[in-house]
């Protein structure tokens, strides 16, 4: 016989020897519970009067929670255990003898097993049936593979009762419910790990933003239903929406109603949208504040209310001041207060002889503003244009100068030399024309009195330099020591007091002659100046040649006298008929005082 045999069989001869001698059924005696001898009456005496055992306090034997017959067990019915309640209790099957696994442990003895659900979420329909669980204790656990879900969005994510490591997905998978569920007393709880993200969704179409409600001020007239005058109010996007987009537009007045709710739809592949209103004058406030929104985004603009037939009145003409040349043309605006109810015709004339108008011009109805072409007169008169409307009228002043005898930018003024040496120098340019002159990229251009060409070495105006109309640009050697400032400044031209200087558009060359020069001007012996004519003496140490003002100027006239503020038009490609020499020299810049030949 082996130790472990003759272990067991120790206690068991004790016990019968004990038997034996307290003498087993004896009727004769009364029976003493808890004295560890089964006595009459008594169906067992384990040796205590302890309650709620296997023998009670009256050796009497309890009824097990969970029999090996009849094994209620717990039942552990999640339902539709969406994973919000553990679902893993322990089952105490008292001595319930045998193991079993199924779908989790029941344990024979103190049969504390737990029900790992596996996956056990969404409606984790296993069942403990006991009924008949015998010795074995065949519950089980009947759920498939009990693949209960919880669809949160779009992810049925799970909840594993064992580890609990089932994710919640809402909105799109993301919160990972890491949580257990304590199979102890089934009252575990899930752990709520991270919060179940709501996921990023769909956006409403468009990342675009609201960036305008223009125009910032419209009219709508009384009465009717449509788009605001004289121009559409509409919500315009940051970029074209890739869906549709609503934006929300409020009106601070009842008199104008946003239509359909204020919500205006910004369709998919546009960016903007117009904003259709309903006006009624008798409602409230004449003037709304419409506020679109979008997001965090807002923008506001106003629309004024028109009474059905209110009619317009002038405002004013644009521009208010008209120069131009004999024989030019121009627009002319004339602007109205409000939009015109009706086509509106408005008388027009001029004074002073400054030129001619239209006898009228017709405003249309719904607009604002019309256009018209004055046509100057005669240089030098001086007048208005007016526009009259029911005996009201509104002008313009119109002046009329003299058409330019040049129409191309000049060099009006050089210095070859100066008191501060031979490279104290500057060229002068003046724009005789009556618009501005873009010059990026044009050249100056030294030539010798006798070579054969222009230096290679020129000076190149900057990208943006512009010589206004009228005007003049001052451009000053690097040795420059005069004080008025030059607009730029070179070292690539060293004049002698024998030579060239050549403006040229961008591209010129470096041959004597090339068809974008622009002007020349040549000096003392120069072989090449215009008309084969230079201009002749001698320049002072603190003189300068000039171009005349006009065909009568002089060296009188333009150094102090009559023409000295009436700019450097003449040109008649003679270079010795154009220029005076001047005793004292008169560099002039872009900030100088225009002046008007």
């Amino acid at each position: 016989m082996s130790w472990s045999s003759r272990h067991l069989l120790v206690p068991l001869s004790a016990v019968l020897l004990v038997l034996s001698a307290c003498g087993g059924d004896d009727d004769n005696k009364n029976p003493v519970c808890g004295n560890g001898i089964v006595e009459s009456g008594e169906a067992c005496d384990d040796g205590n009067r302890v309650d709620n055992d296997r023998c009670n306090n009256s050796c009497q034997v309890n009824t097990p929670a969970v029999d090996a017959g009849s094994d209620a067990g717990t039942e552990v019915d999640a339902g539709t255990d969406a994973g919000t309640e553990p679902d893993a209790g322990t089952i105490d099957a008292g001595t319930d003898a045998g193991t079993e696994t199924d779908a989790g442990t029941i344990d024979a003895g103190t049969d504390a097993g737990t029900i790992d659900a596996g996956t056990d979420a969404g409606t984790d329909a296993g069942t403990i049936d006991a009924g008949t669980d015998a010795g074995t204790d065949a519950g089980t656990i009947d759920a498939g593979t009990d693949a209960g879900t919880i669809d949160a969005g779009t992810d049925a994510g799970t909840i594993d009762a064992g580890t609990d490591a089932g994710t919640i997905d809402a909105g799109t998978d993301a919160g990972t419910d890491a949580g257990t569920i304590d199979a102890g007393t089934d009252g575990g709880a899930i752990d709520g790990g991270p919060a179940p993200d709501a996921g990023t969704g769909s956006d409403a179409g468009t990342t675009a933003t609201l960036s305008a409600l223009e125009p910032a001020a419209v009219f709508a007239r009384s009465g009717t239903t449509g788009e605001t005058i004289p121009e559409p109010l509409a919500v315009t996007l940051s970029a074209n929406a890739t869906a549709d987009v609503v934006v929300q537009v409020s009106s601070s007045s009842p008199s104008v109603v946003v239509a359909n709710n204020g919500q205006v739809t910004v369709p998919a592949g546009s960016r903007s949208a117009a904003v259709i209103v309903t006006a009624n004058d008798a409602a409230g406030s004449a003037k709304a504040t419409l506020t679109a929104t979008l997001g965090g985004d807002s923008r506001t603009a106003t629309v004024r209310v028109l009474g059905a037939t209110e009619a317009a009145s002038l405002a004013y003409l644009s521009p208010e001041t008209v120069s131009l040349s004999s024989g030019q043309t121009a627009n002319v605006t004339v602007v109205l207060d409000i939009p015109a109810a009706a086509a509106t015709s408005i008388a027009l004339s001029t004074t002073g002889n400054v030129g001619s108008v239209p006898a009228t011009v017709t405003v249309p109805a719904n607009e604002i503003s019309a256009k018209f072409v004055f046509t100057a007169g005669a240089a030098g008169s001086t007048g208005t244009i007016v526009a009259t409307l029911n005996g009201q009228s509104v002008s313009a002043q119109a002046k009329v100068t003299a058409a330019p005898t040049t129409n191309h930018v000049v060099i009006s003024e050089l210095a070859p030399a100066g008191p501060g040496g031979a490279n104290d120098e500057f060229i002068e340019l003046y724009n005789p024309t009556n618009e501005d002159v873009d010059l990026t990229g044009w050249k100056l251009q030294y030539k010798s009195a006798s070579g054969p060409t222009y230096n290679a070495t020129a000076f190149t105006f900057a990208s943006g330099a512009k010589i206004a109309a009228h005007g003049f640009f001052l451009v000053t050697h690097t040795s420059y020591q005069g004080t008025v400032k030059g607009d730029a400044s070179t070292g690539s031209i060293s004049m002698a007091v024998n030579g060239h200087i050549r403006l040229g558009k961008p591209g010129i060359g470096n041959a004597p002659t090339e068809a974008l020069a622009v002007d020349t001007v040549g000096f003392g012996t120069a072989d090449s100046a215009e008309g084969k004519s230079p201009v002749s003496g001698t320049i002072g140490t603190n003189g300068s040649i000039e171009r005349k003002a006009n065909a009568g100027s002089s060296a009188a006239t333009m150094e102090g006298g009559s023409d000295a503020t009436k700019g450097n038009s003449q040109d008649t490609d003679v270079n010795g008929a154009d220029f005076i020499i001047r005793t004292t020299r008169d560099p002039q810049n872009k900030a100088s005082a225009l002046e008007v030949p």
